[in-house]
This record gives structure tokens, sequence and C-alpha cells, in this order.
């Protein structure tokens, strides 16, 4: 009995470790970039700025830090002849320093890519992007009432010295049905037919120019199974394609390792669209992305479902049921399954997003996630409890957490002397919102309870403020700037730099004022 008491007890220290470590956020370094900004930034634990990027062009809608240390982001090309929401257009690579080192304009009088990109192992990037098809081209496909339309599709860019080549597409356009016109193309029943978009789905087209259909926001890349997920705002249902066809084979229905060409292989969230009884689970969605590899829930489907009615977003974990040669398996004339996700997050209407958001599953198991609209960042461990967070006060669609040994973080490991930067700092701050046009909050961080000062420098170093407080038991402590100077006086826009005092300890940290 003795020895089942010690395995017992060596079992509950191994389950109680695990049960820890799930509760520790990953050591790590944040990357975001403010929606339609001009400033990336990299945060560490700490919440403290590390490093900045500066850009000539506003965009930012997703931005991801590349195992070489630089950034791709996708940006508002200048004079776009289409122009939609969180349309880009602009693919742009820049250094560690700043430098532009690689772009490539993907727009023209009847295309512009939009909303996300995704960087994929061989170095070519996926593109999301919307193409114009005029009222009597719809008409012709047996769309009713037909109007303009942006139906979206997907370019797979090489970089190519200073610019880059397509060498994969796939078009939406090309795997339509539809069940008004049996003299039109594409006539058939929609129900027996899932792995097609019924044209007539969502009477009116929407956005900017009067067209926008799919609203298609979200593009991830499984390298393993060589499978694209993709969601779509407008349907609420996201959608996984074959990339092992050719482009050739994408425009059709056969071909690739599934043999169905760029028809859809599985889809989930809203069975209604392909007449299928079931629940509807979106309220429009955003962010669908796969597990990586190795991580718990590989090849599983995150996805952010913003709830919009409700107030209260949810993110879903789906577990798509496979054969066992990796085919999707699906019940002709029922909903694709799973009927319930394998794992939800919800906090009621403490977490809650209208509409854009992120979702990335990390190698401890726990998922970090993007309050969009809210400007606020969470990792989560998997019982929903909270074990970091953020609030940067200022919408951003997407951030990304990065670990602490990833090899695009290398340049921080050495300072321009050559010398290990100090590990975590005795006193942190950071200030929330920032840029900020009215006031923001300096919260700081210090190892005990006392009294704080901060002082506050314009761009020059001349002095403006001077603010006090103090620290509670637990070290932390907060101080409102309302961006005026000692005399009273609102100070002028610009960069400002604050100087947290707490005992013998500094910090310096920057802010903008608009």
């Amino acid at each position: 009995m003795a020895i089942y008491r010690e395995a017992l007890v060596v079992v509950l220290l191994i389950l109680a470790f695990g049960t820890a470590r799930a509760q520790q956020p990953l050591d790590g370094y944040t990357l975001f970039s403010p929606t339609n900004g001009r400033t990336t930034y990299l945060i560490d634990m700490q919440r403290a700025t590390v490093h900045t990027w500066s850009h000539l062009y506003s965009g930012g809608y997703s931005t991801y830090l590349l195992p070489d240390g630089s950034l791709l982001r996708p940006a508002s090309v200048p004079n776009a002849q289409v122009r939609g929401a969180a349309s880009s257009g602009l693919i742009e690579k820049t250094d560690w320093n700043g430098n532009v080192v690689w772009s490539y304009t993907y727009s023209g009088p009847t295309w512009i890519a939009h909303h996300d990109i995704e960087p994929m192992p061989n170095g070519n990037i996926l593109l999301i992007a919307w193409e114009v098809k005029t009222a009597a081209e719809a008409a012709a496909l047996g769309r009713q009432n037909a109007q303009v339309m942006w139906p979206d599709h997907l370019v797979e860019v090489q970089p190519s010295g200073s610019t880059g080549t397509v060498v994969w597409e796939w078009h939406a356009w090309d795997h339509l049905i539809q069940d008004r016109d049996p003299a039109k193309p594409g006539y058939g029943v929609i129900a027996e037919h899932p792995e097609l978009l019924d044209i007539n789905l969502m009477a009116s087209a929407q956005g900017p120019g009067g067209g926008d259909w799919l609203h298609i926001n979200g593009v991830s890349y499984n390298p393993e199974a060589d499978l694209v997920v993709i969601s779509s705002h407008f349907m609420n249902e996201f959608y996984v394609i074959d990339h092992s066809t050719t482009t050739a084979e994408a425009a059709g229905h056969s071909g690739g390792r599934h043999g169905r060409g760029g028809d859809i292989l599985y889809r989930w969230g809203n069975p209604a669209n392909y007449d299928a009884s079931g629940t509807q689970v979106f309220d429009v969605v955003h962010c669908s992305a796969w597990v990586p590899a190795g991580y718990p829930g590989a090849g599983n489907i995150l996805a952010f479902n913003n709830a919009a009615r409700a107030r209260a977003s949810v993110i879903v974990e789906i577990t798509p049921p496979l054969d066992g040669e990796g085919k999707f398996i699906h019940t002709a004339g029922q909903a694709f399954g799973p009927a319930a996700p394998t794992w939800t997050y919800s906090a009621g209407t403490s977490f809650f997003s209208n509409h854009l958001g992120g979702n990335q599953r990390l190698s401890n198991g726990n998922t970090y996630l993007t309050e969009a609209t809210a400007g606020k960042f969470r990792e989560v461990a998997a019982d929903g409890t909270i074990v970091w967070e953020y609030n940067y006060g200022r919408e951003v669609a997407r951030s990304l957490r990065y670990p602490a040994d990833y090899s695009g973080l290398a340049a921080l490991q050495t300072s321009g002397a050559g010398d290990a930067l100090p590990e975590t700092p005795a006193l942190s701050a950071w200030n929330a919102p920032n840029p900020f046009s009215a006031s923001t909050t300096i919260y700081f961080q210090a190892p005990h309870a006392g009294d704080v000062e901060v002082q506050i420098y314009d761009a020059l170093g001349r002095f403006v403020r001077r603010l006090r407080g103090s620290t509670n038991a637990a070290g932390s402590g907060q101080l409102v700037w309302d961006g005026r100077d000692a005399a009273g006086q609102l100070a002028s826009p610009g960069m400002y730099f604050f100087r947290n005092y707490s005992g013998t300890d500094v910090f310096t940290g920057n802010m903008i004022r608009r």
C-alpha cells in the first residue's frame, strides 16, 4: 500500500505542477500596431515598450515579426483605385532599424489587397484581396437584383528582388452555385453542394464601395496539411480550402491532395448558408487560425466570435472531423461537424469587441487574445483564468505574443555596445492610451510599496510637469497626466518622455500627445 500511496503522491505532484505551469503566462514579447497607425510596438511582460518601428504609410491590420528580426505588415497604398474597409494594397518588410527592405503592391483598377496577410514557411506571403465584378457579370451567374459585387480571392506572392511574383491564386468567384435560374451557370440544389457558395447569399452587398460581399478578414496557413482557413465577417462562418492545388486546379473542382480542386473542403459556423439544419454560432467572426503543430490542440481551428448583438464575445476552438487519411468527414445534407466547440472562452460583457479581434494558441497551452475595439490584450489559461493582461486603450485589430527565445528577437539580447540588456527591471512603467489627446494614465510596478514620482519632459529634454503618488502593498500604482504643464497650460502635441522614480529605481518611457 505504501508503494501505491507514493505513486499517488507523485501523480498528484505532476498534476499540480502541470496546473501551476498552465496558470503562468508565456514569457515573451507582445507585438502590435494600432489600427490605421504608423507605429508598431514591441512590449515585454512588464508592459514596457522595448522597441518601436515607425512607418510612412498607415495600416497594420496584422503585423508579424519574422524569424530574421524584420517586420511584415500591410499598409494603405497611396491613390488606391478601389477603397474599402481595411483595404491596404501595399505589403512592406521593414528591418529591425526601421528601413523598408522590400515592398509589394497588389492594387489596380478592379482589385486590391485588404485586411490580413500570412507569412508562409517558404518565405512567400498569402494575401486576401477584393476583385470587382459588375452587376452584369453577377446577373449572368444568377445573382438576383444584381449590383456591383466584390468577391474575395487569395494570392500567394513570392518575393523577388525588390518586388514579387504571384505564384498561386484562389477565387471565390470560381466556386458559386445558384438555385434561381436553370438557364444560367451554376444552377443546382444548394443543400447538395456545401462545397460551393450561394451567389444569392446576402441580398445587398455592403461596404464603402457598395459591393463587399464575403468580407474575408482572416487567413491562416497549415503547412503540415497544406490547407488554408479564411473567416467571413458577413457570412458568419469560416472556410477551409486546399492549397496543394495549382492555380488552374484551384479554379476548378478537381485536383490537389483532397481531389476537390478549389472547392470548399470544410465550413463551420452558419449551416443555413448551405441550407442545412443547425444553429448559427457566429454573429460576426474574425481571425480563424490554425493551432500550430506541437501545440496543445494542434490542427484545431480558433476563431473570434464577436457576438455583436449579445455584446459578449466568445473564443471558440473547433476540432474538424477527419478520417484516417486526413480528409474532412461530412454527411450529405447535414451541417458540418462538430456539433459543439472543443473549447470556448468568454467573460460576459467584460470581454467584447463588436468587430475585429484576435486569438493565438501559445506553446504552453494558454490562449492569447486581442479585445480589439477596446485595445485590451489578455492571456488566458484553459480554465479561463487571466494570467496576463494589458490595456493599450486604443483600437488594435490584432496583436501577437512571441516567446522570449524566438529567433526574431535576437536583436534584443545585446545593446548597441554589445552588452547584455538587463533582465526584468525592478521598476517598470507604461501609459495608456498612447498616443493620447486629452489625458493618459501612467501605470507603474515597483518591487515594494512606497512613494513614486513621475517627471515629464518634452522632446528637447525640457521639464514639463511633476506628478507624485504612491504604490500599494503589491507595488502597483498609477498617475494621470492631463496633458498640462507645471503652469497649467496645455502642452503642445508631440513626443514626451517620462522618468518614473521609486526609491533608488528609475524607469524611462515615452508617449505621444496629439
